[in-house]
């Protein structure tokens, strides 16, 4: 890939000057460790910097569901990286600039003769359609893609996207020894000059809204560092299944989600901290789980639409269905299950829910409750500050028996999970919740496909 700093001829130096770059910042909110950024960088002499969630753009709807309003912390949460983001950008004399419409896009290559847009590699099916019809509307644009969500590139893993593992065990098998993750990339010396634009930009103030868990009030690299700063990385295996409680993981799952951070900044912070403080099996398993994280990530690339369908890649749907109240009952933490309340009482509060917390309430909610396990999918989607398309839906098919399971779902028994991992019932009393008697009613009018 070249550097946007190569030594390049006159005559080259000429045409890049005249291109005009646009760069859309999607799940890659970060200057640092950016390939996309330096190949954009290399190629034009003016950029244009937009944020916007391409599932926003999007006019191929992966679901039949309703509707659903994004969970306040959603917001928050977002809202505080892209004011880092814009932090960023401003200290190269940028701005970053919103838009939120396909029309918009198109109406500003127009207006701003933009003869270049970069936008970084996707995973999910709807984002890649959209990139499909961004190119088809704009058919005389150069598109520039890199790289920017996962340890490995394309180029690097020994199978064809199509060939990509049934299994996490395979794919493992096939990466983990063979597979050399790449150095982060610096961030830049200096970008190309900014094109005057008068599309509104977002402030470089915080709102001062700050979500409940203080953790996810910092700054990504704040985070990053104030994690590896602590030995809480050393004994990750025996914390990583608690429910709640002071850096039981590295909590940096929500920046990785939206970009502020990339996976390979995280591996290199903990390679770092093995030369430091040293290597066992809990620092392996942080990277072992980054692991889990890019399996899902190339499994949804393969799996295209069918992520979403009800029977994924299943020969057979599962016996489940749709019933409102149960819905709701679970939406809302009032089913009969204590612990399930208290963890969706978590998830509506801050955003936020610990891996062994999202298994446990997905099992209920396919197991107990019955429920189409898309429904579940979607409201995860809505409210999480750490939703990430494929891993979410990867999981929630795993738990549904329709994914990359091996062993057809997986089945908590919630007293037993309630007694590992809430003995004293702490967690469910600072949530006050309870149980709930529920009368469940059936609902008909789901979509079967």
């Amino acid at each position: 890939m070249p550097s946007a700093y190569v030594s390049i001829g006159s005559n080259t130096l000429s045409v890049i000057t005249m291109r005009i770059g646009l760069y859309l910042f999607t799940n890659d909110l970060r200057v640092e460790d950016n390939a996309l950024l330096r190949l954009l960088s290399a190629r034009c002499g003016q950029i244009i910097f937009i944020y916007c969630p391409l599932r926003a753009l999007a006019s191929y709807p992966h679901t039949g569901y309703p509707p659903q309003q994004q969970g306040e912390p959603v917001g928050i949460f977002t809202q505080a990286s892209l004011t880092d983001l814009a932090k960023q950008l401003a200290e190269y004399d940028h701005s970053l600039h919103r838009i939120t419409r396909i029309e918009q896009l198109t109406q500003l290559v127009k207006a701003y003769r933009i003869t270049d847009i970069g936008i970084a590699f996707q995973h999910g099916w709807e984002e890649i359609s959209t990139v499909k019809t961004l190119k088809q509307r704009l058919p005389y644009i150069c598109f520039w893609h890199a790289n920017n969500h996962t340890l490995f590139t394309a180029e690097q893993l020994p199978f064809a996207r199509s060939a990509t593992p049934a299994t996490f065990s395979q794919f493992r098998k096939k990466t983990e020894k063979s597979v050399a993750i790449e150095p982060t990339l610096q961030k830049p010396i200096a970008l190309p000059k900014s094109v005057p634009c008068d599309l509104p930009s977002y402030s470089l103030e915080s709102t001062g809204e700050l979500l409940p868990e203080p953790w996810f009030n910092n700054s990504a690299i704040q985070a990053l560092k104030g994690y590896f700063s602590t030995r809480a990385a050393s004994s990750y295996k025996q914390t990583r299944n608690a429910l709640h409680g002071e850096k039981f993981s590295t909590g940096l799952s929500p920046w990785l989600a939206n970009g502020s951070l990339s996976a390979r900044q995280v591996y290199s912070s903990l390679l770092a901290y093995e030369r430091r403080c040293g290597a066992n099996e809990s620092t392996y398993w942080i990277y072992f789980e980054l692991l889990w994280r890019e399996y899902f990530q190339w499994l949804a690339l393969k799996q295209g639409k069918s992520l979403f369908t009800f029977k994924g890649l299943s020969d057979t749907p599962p016996q489940t269905s749709f019933y409102a109240q149960r819905y709701l009952a679970w939406c809302n933490g009032n089913t009969s299950y204590p612990l399930v309340n208290a963890l969706m009482a978590q998830l509506n509060s801050s955003g936020w829910m610990s891996n062994r917390g999202r298994q446990i309430v997905a099992s209920c909610f396919v197991n107990e409750l019955e429920l189409d396990w898309r429904y579940g999918a979607a409201y995860f989607e809505h409210h999480l500050i750490d939703y990430d398309v494929a891993s979410n839906y990867g999981n929630w098919q795993y738990i549904a028996g329709v994914g990359a399971d091996p062993r057809g779902g997986r089945h908590f028994n919630i007293s037993k999970q309630t007694e590992m991992f809430d003995p004293d019932g702490e967690f469910i009393k600072h949530y006050k919740a309870r149980s709930v008697d529920l009368a469940e009613s059936d609902y008909v009018g789901w979509p079967k496909e």
